[in-house]
């Protein structure tokens, strides 16, 4: 160790400012916390050729801010080689009480040639209000894949989600 005090402090001074960023609060969404839900196959996807899944998930982000609603990311391992698979979002309006749906299209996930693909969305209060979504406080959030007109797979049941 240098007996420089100047030296000294030059060499812990980055390591005092990475500490104190370290401690600074983060906010996240007091309301919703974030979700990973896999993707199981669905019987019309099986009777139509799509192979289970080796893995498969969404997991659903939400900040707490105006600027961003949710962040979603997808994956999918082993679905059908060279496949295009439209994520779409099946919202009840009340919540998962209510069978009263709104298919939201997202991101469009192409599989490799292992069957491999992902993908992200983000809803912003824009994507929202253009999926007529905005004056709803609480919905009900089914995740699908589509491929073919065929549902080949979907989140095993319906989460509630508030926007705030």
């Amino acid at each position: 160790m240098t007996s420089n005090p100047r030296v000294a402090v030059l060499l812990i001074a980055p390591f005092l400012v990475v500490s104190l960023l370290l401690t600074l609060p983060v906010y996240a969404d007091q309301t919703f916390h974030t979700a990973r839900l896999p993707f199981v196959i669905t019987s019309a996807g099986s009777a139509a050729g799509h192979p289970n899944l080796r893995s498969g998930h969404v997991i659903d982000i939400h900040t707490n801010g105006p600027i961003i609603y949710a962040l979603e990311r997808y994956v999918v391992n082993g679905a059908k080689p060279n496949t295009d698979y439209q994520v779409e979002l099946s919202v009840s309006l009340t919540g998962c009480v209510n069978p009263q749906n709104v298919l939201v299209p997202t991101a469009l996930l192409v599989t490799n040639d292992q069957g491999n693909a992902h993908g992200s969305w983000t809803f912003t209060p824009a994507s929202v209000a253009a999926a007529g979504l905005h004056a709803w406080m609480t919905l009900g959030i089914t995740w699908t894949l589509v491929s073919g007109g065929v549902t080949a797979y979907q989140t095993p049941s319906c989460i509630n989600v508030a926007l705030d």
